[in-house]
């Protein structure tokens, strides 16, 4: 028997590919035969914004216009992944609307000062009772709790949860639309 290790087959991972090209460490090693790609899906993500912004003029809404601008990297960037698709984007923000809005019934009827601390802690037992509820059903989407965040901290109105569905309906829509010619730029 031949003890000595077989160094002509060294162990890669074949998910993780050898950096080659310019600054293999800095760029990333596909841009250059696919720059017009990554170019045209940053576009994409631009005007798709910029509309939702125009549309929903909620800038003083902050934290919601993250989770928002939050799902349309992951859809842009990411739109092979599991939480790009539809029912994770979609479901994933109705879940946090919806825990937003029974956090803010009940302390509508326990009549739980306005204190910023107890606004503090409602807005975190939001996004640790969202991620359960998305777990359960399904619809895991990180950007998500920005949702339930914003609409405890800024107030919770109906405009900005029209604005958190119209916005991601479109840009669910936008990614089956174009998602033969979209590819995952990570």
């Amino acid at each position: 028997m031949n003890n000595k290790k077989n160094k002509s087959n060294p162990i890669h991972l074949p998910h993780i590919p050898t950096p080659h090209g310019v600054l293999p460490n800095i760029l990333d090693q596909y841009i250059h035969s696919k720059w017009p790609q990554y170019l045209l899906q940053c576009f994409l993500a631009i005007v798709s914004l910029f509309l939702i912004l125009i549309i929903g003029d909620s800038v003083m809404r902050a934290a919601i216009v993250v989770g928002v601008a939050s799902s349309a990297f992951t859809i842009f960037v990411v739109p092979d992944s599991i939480a790009a698709t539809p029912r994770k984007v979609i479901g994933g923000h109705l879940v946090a609307i919806l825990i937003a809005l029974l956090i803010v019934v009940l302390i509508q009827v326990l009549n739980i000062n306005d204190s910023r601390l107890i606004l503090n802690i409602c807005a975190a037992v939001s996004v640790g009772i969202g991620i359960i509820i998305m777990v359960v059903t399904n619809t895991e989407h990180p950007p998500a709790a920005g949702t339930s965040l914003g609409l405890i901290i800024h107030g919770f109105d109906w405009s900005s949860v029209i604005f958190i569905i119209a916005s991601t309906l479109l840009l669910s829509l936008i990614r089956i639309i174009l998602r033969h010619r979209m590819i995952n730029l990570l």
